[in-house]
């Protein structure tokens, strides 16, 4: 009986100058507007075209514009306004007004998954050490990057060791998410341990094989952005395994 494969969107994070650097003053109310962390991830535009600002009031100048349909990374908000990580990895700031919430269609990509897997040996797949597949899964997405024209990431102990725990967590407390029950998001995980980073994100699978969860990262936009992104320059992957899905993996990413 084949394993079950699932992927969930990956996270995107920002560290706090991003967050203080978005306070402001309105010029016509004169008064202070605090950045809180939003309950939205992730947002779809409703609107035709919906302006991207400097800022959360319609004073500030505009500085793109996004289409009905595209989903955006969410980072926090000041009331009605969304401050959003946008297509060019620069961030702006959204009426939340024109949105709506968007949830990952996880089906979609696990019939996906399903339907273009790799076969892959079960005997050979378990005679490999775990450290022996957190290696080959980093040639992978190294090799990836060489093709792109990046420069390959840099196996940061502290993020493995960080990937490794998370792992072993969803594995042992039977859950798949980005937030962990015992660590929370993340970004309060990567906390509690101490790793500082400037921008950082996480993705994370669930597959019998490292080369098939490899291919589902690179066959979804979002987990695909972040292995080629020109943002991080430092991986941690940690794989655990798993009765549901063969084993868990996950990668963190920073700089």
């Amino acid at each position: 009986m084949k394993k079950p494969f699932r992927l969930l969107f990956p996270v995107l994070l920002v560290v706090m100058f991003y967050m203080i650097s978005l306070s402001y003053v309105s010029a016509n109310e004169k008064k202070y507007s605090v950045f809180s962390e939003a309950t939205v991830k992730q947002a779809e535009i409703t609107a035709f075209l919906l302006n991207v600002r400097t800022g959360p009031d319609i004073s500030y100048p505009v500085i793109s514009r996004l289409k009905k349909g595209q989903i955006v990374n969410v980072l926090g908000k000041f009331n009605d306004w969304y401050v959003v990580h946008l297509p060019d990895d620069s961030i702006g700031v959204i009426s939340s007004k024109y949105t709506k919430a968007y949830t990952y269609n996880e089906n979609i990509l696990n019939n996906f998954e399903k339907d273009n897997s790799i076969p892959t040996s079960n005997t050979s797949n378990d005679s490999v050490s775990i450290k022996d597949k957190e290696k080959i899964m980093l040639e992978y997405i190294n090799n990836e990057r060489i093709k792109a024209g990046l420069n390959p990431y840099i196996l940061d102990n502290e993020l493995a060791n960080l990937a490794s725990i998370k792992a072993k967590d969803m594995a042992e407390n039977n859950y798949f998410s980005h937030v962990s029950p015992i660590y929370g998001s993340p970004f309060e995980m990567m906390k509690q341990f101490g790793i500082s980073y400037k921008v950082a994100g996480e993705n994370i699978a669930g597959n019998s094989s490292v080369k098939n969860a490899h291919d589902s990262f690179m066959n979804s936009p979002g987990h695909k952005a972040n292995i080629l992104s020109k943002n991080y320059d430092k991986i941690g992957i940690g794989i655990a395994e798993d009765e549901k899905y063969g084993y868990i993996y996950v990668q963190i990413f920073k700089k």
